[in-house]
């Protein structure tokens, strides 16, 4: 129902209420119609779905078959230390997403808990206010509302008296918002129904009557937390590069364990000796350790993002953050302060520009190049005098452990007049005493201004009056250049209004200054402003902003070069929105949308275009989740930032949605994907630089894994092909040694490698690229061949110059050593080693220290000996194996030479 096209009586009569509200009985019987005015919980975030969630994925499903054969296998204990991995990972992974279906739960912290309605009025007498649960209320109650209140469920506006409201977390407008009880065209945007009051939001000044429209889910939050439900989870690009993954080692494993047990059949062996015999492929085919790994692998990751001032609250959001193309940025609180600066004044005298962002009371005044107090410039200090004394608003420093803020109390565009005197020099604070306020004219959105009267000392007062630049020209006869006067005529004003014209170009809030000083005649003058008189002396012009953050350039340009682009999605009006796009650099030769104009496109349209756009304006929730949409369905990875309410459902359905930590609501910081601790927009390029060293890790630890157990296979298939009548090469147990603790060591180190250079010069990588791409899977044919072809010369040599013991010994030991030295192969792609540094990762020299230590260990100890089937071996076999094993670096160190050339 589109309430705000309605005049107050229709809406009265459409809900069958009246402006005395409803009876009890009548609230009860519409309580049962309508339900409580709650939102609906989401049961599907259950413990129980989120745990289920963590064993579905397919690496879990292969290690639980492993598992299961090794159980049946007889060999217990394989399957008890596989069981213990997928235990692990679980845990890890379930607490880390225990919080992300939280957001409904948020929003309701959003609601009122009591509000004051009219019930039971009568019929002769005033009606008396009842306070009520909000929860209780119904549509058709009469709400009374006054300044602190939050709104419990969205309403008309019935009365209104300098009704203002804060409506930053529902429309991301930076101000707050008067409001009014005028019927409004049917196609007005959510952000223009100024005779709307919508749950959730704050009064910030005056009081009014309002009766509830919709309740529950029906209102316009309620419509976010549906968005919020439907929108599910996004799969990231990292799961689907490890559900590929999964399922080609698991065909790996089927195959090679098929080929094993057929090999061997026909070599003459038994089928139950072959079905143990593929049981060892099976384990080598699957690296078991992967799980954990990438889990730690990510975690090092959100461990440095940390420090870096990003939480990161997914785990695969590490992973998407170094595949993000687009950036959704909001703009009020994201890419501004948030905070009103004043940033241009114009006098008869001239133009002043006013530097220094935000309330801290920290800047300079310029004009024509110089610094300059405004007692050096009576114009100037007659404007800041004037604004500052017609103004609500207190400035007040805070300081906290050494921390100095500083906050406002009231109306954001007087704080910033009160932030602009103190630039130049005033103490508006010590007004108080000098100035006694004898009477005031309310800003009123009919009037377009606000006007007190003070006195500075017996029979001086002062009128002061700030509002639109059109009105307060129209009640002002004069304006004064120096010590000369001028009538406004004509062209005077025409003047003044083109000034005015070119500081709203620029997307400034401009406001007119006038003053008069008298007797107490002056009193007649005052009374005689609602009246239109044209009495005032015309003082000025003053032009003010929410301005970008000092950082926020400069980071676009970063994200530029690293081919990341940048749209700004906003609540904000189209101005505005367009002249900060511009000066941050997001606003190039790009196209600038408004809600309206996305609401007349079908998604085909949307799609056809969103290439094109750089800037939507005015934009409701629905609409940035169209928004997001059409990029996903370009194929694009889009990562989206906010802090209100408005922002939650296009953040859940963003591959990686960042909510502000300081700024953002509860909401969006459990919908989100990853908080910005500082609110910086610079820190989502510190971001994405550690999510693309996170994903370069990755493939270095996969490339890694992958490689031993390519290697293990071979080996494997190629003794049962080479010596048909010999014992298995290596045993189940051994290779689970390799792969969880040789392997384990080793991976740690790999996560935890550096940056290279040049990562952030590149391009994203696209969504659909493996993370085992070629030249990957060429490095891992490559070194895994001469691992397995090593291994079985040594198992050769030594199976005919001694035991059959000592030959599964040696190959044992030389697989787990072929892995030390590929460890360090891995730590880049193509630089070598040497040019790299051997000391720039202190974690891989601890680790292959430890590593081989572990290895020399499991040949002395008696009760390792036993558990994996290990004997001494003599130091000429360790020079043997040294020897034989570290072919694997030096060659692959040949081939990366010959890569790079």
């Amino acid at each position: 129902m589109s309430w705000h096209a309605l005049t107050e009586n229709d809406v009265l009569e459409k809900l069958e209420s009246t402006d005395s509200g409803i009876t009890m009985d009548e609230a009860q019987r519409r309580l049962e119609k309508y339900g409580y005015n709650e939102l609906h919980k989401d049961e599907s975030g259950s413990t129980l779905r989120l745990l289920l969630r963590q064993l579905s994925n397919y690496l879990v499903i292969l290690l639980f078959i492993a598992s299961l054969v090794s159980f049946l296998a007889g060999k217990t204990f394989d399957s008890i230390v596989i069981l213990s991995v997928i235990i692990l990972n679980t845990i890890v992974g379930f607490v880390q997403e225990y919080r992300a279906e939280k957001a409904l739960e948020a929003i309701k912290s959003l609601s009122s808990p009591e509000s004051k309605v009219l019930r039971d009025c009568p019929d002769f007498g005033g009606c008396i206010a009842t306070r009520i649960k909000a929860r209780s209320i119904v549509p058709g109650d009469l709400l009374i509302i006054e300044t602190g209140d939050r709104v419990p469920a969205d309403a008309r506006i019935i009365e209104a008296l300098n009704l203002e409201v804060d409506e930053s977390m529902l429309t991301g407008e930076s101000t707050p918002v008067r409001k009014s009880s005028e019927k409004l065209p049917i196609e007005t945007s959510v952000a223009d129904r100024v005779n709307m009051l919508f749950s959730g939001t704050l009064l910030t000044h005056g009081r009014g009557r309002a009766v509830i429209v919709e309740t529950g889910m029906d209102t316009e939050i309620g419509k976010i937390a549906g968005l919020i439900e439907e929108s599910g989870e996004v799969i990231t690009p990292i799961q689907m590069d490890l559900n590929r993954l999964t399922r080609s080692l698991g065909g790996l494993a089927v195959i090679s364990s098929f080929l094993t047990i057929i090999i061997g059949v026909l070599r003459g062996y038994s089928l139950l000796e072959m079905f143990l015999i593929s049981l060892a492929t099976l384990v080598s085919a699957i690296p078991e350790g992967l799980p954990a790994v990438l889990t730690v692998t990510m975690a090092v990751g959100v461990n440095r993002m940390a420090k870096r001032k990003a939480i990161i609250r997914k785990l695969q959001a590490v992973d998407t953050l170094g595949t993000a193309e687009v950036i959704v940025t909001d703009k009020t609180g994201t890419l501004t302060l948030n905070q009103m600066t004043v940033r241009e004044i114009v006098t008869p005298d001239g133009i002043y520009n006013i530097d220094g962002i935000g309330y801290e009371p920290k800047g300079d005044i310029i004009k024509d190049g110089k610094i300059v107090k405004a007692s050096d410039h009576p114009a100037l200090d007659l404007l800041l005098r004037t604004s500052s004394l017609c103004n609500d608003a207190k400035l007040v420093r805070d300081e906290i452990e050494k921390e100095t803020t500083w906050k406002i109390f009231g109306d954001p565009t007087e704080a910033a007049l009160i932030v602009a005197a103190n630039k130049g020099g005033l103490e508006p604070s010590e007004f108080d005493s000098k100035y006694k306020r004898v009477n005031e004219i309310p800003f009123d959105p009919k009037r377009r201004f606000m006007a007190t009267l003070d006195m500075e000392k017996q029979d001086n007062f002062l009128i002061n009056l700030k509002g639109a630049p059109e009105t307060v020209l129209s009640l002002s006869s004069h304006y004064c250049i120096s010590d000369k006067c001028l009538v406004i005529d004509e062209k005077l004003e025409e003047m003044i209004l083109n000034q005015a014209e070119k500081l709203a170009h620029k997307a400034y809030r401009v406001l007119g200054i006038a003053y008069l000083e008298g007797g107490s005649s002056i009193h007649e003058i005052f009374n005689g402003l609602e009246s239109g008189d044209r009495t005032l002396i015309f003082v000025g012009l003053v032009g003010m902003i929410d301005p970008p953050r000092d950082e926020v350039v400069e980071s676009i340009e970063i994200c530029k070069a690293a081919g990341l682009r940048v749209i700004m999605a906003t609540g904000d009006h189209k101005t505005t929105a367009e002249a900060i796009a511009k000066e941050v650099g997001i606003l190039n030769d790009g196209l600038v949308f408004t809600g309206e104009e996305l609401d007349m496109m079908d998604d085909y349209e949307i799609d056809n275009s969103i290439d094109k756009i750089s800037v939507f304006a005015r934009t409701s929730p629905s609409q940035k989740y169209r928004v997001i949409e059409s990029l996903r369905r370009q194929d694009h990875v889009v990562a989206m930032t906010g802090d209100g309410v408005n922002d939650a459902p296009a953040l859940k359905i963003a591959d990686i949605g960042i909510a502000m930590g300081i700024t953002g609501t509860d909401v969006t910081k459990e919908t989100a994907d990853m908080i910005l601790a500082d609110d910086n927009f610079a820190t989502i390029v510190n971001a994405i630089e550690e999510g693309r060293l996170v994903f370069e890790n990755i493939t270095k630890v996969v490339k890694f894994l992958v490689t031993t157990n390519v290697g293990e296979i071979i080996a494997l298939i190629g003794a049962l092909i080479l010596f048909p009548r010999a014992p298995i090469i290596v045993t189940p147990i051994q290779i689970l040694w390799v792969n969880l603790v040789t392997d384990g060591l080793l991976t740690i180190p790999l996560a935890l490698e550096p940056m290279e250079e040049g990562y952030m010069n590149q391009p994203p990588r696209p969504r659909h690229k493996p993370i085992i791409d070629k030249e990957i899977m060429e490095s891992i044919g490559y070194v895994s061949t001469i691992m397995a072809a090593g291994i079985l010369y040594l198992y050769s040599n030594k199976l005919n110059t001694s035991s059959v013991f000592q030959a599964q010994n040696i190959a044992f030991i030389s697989l787990a050593m072929y892995q030390v030295f590929n460890a360090h192969n891995c730590r880049s792609r193509l630089e070598s080693i040497f040019s790299k540094g051997f000391l720039t990762n202190r974690y891989m020299i601890l680790s292959t220290i430890v590593s081989v230590l572990l290895l020399y260990l499991s040949t002395i100890n008696p009760f390792l000996q036993r558990f994996l089937g290990t004997m001494q071996l003599s130091m000429t076999d360790w020079v043997r194996v040294i020897s034989f094993s570290s072919l694997a670096f030096i060659l692959q160190e040949v081939r990366k030479y010959f890569k790079r050339i």
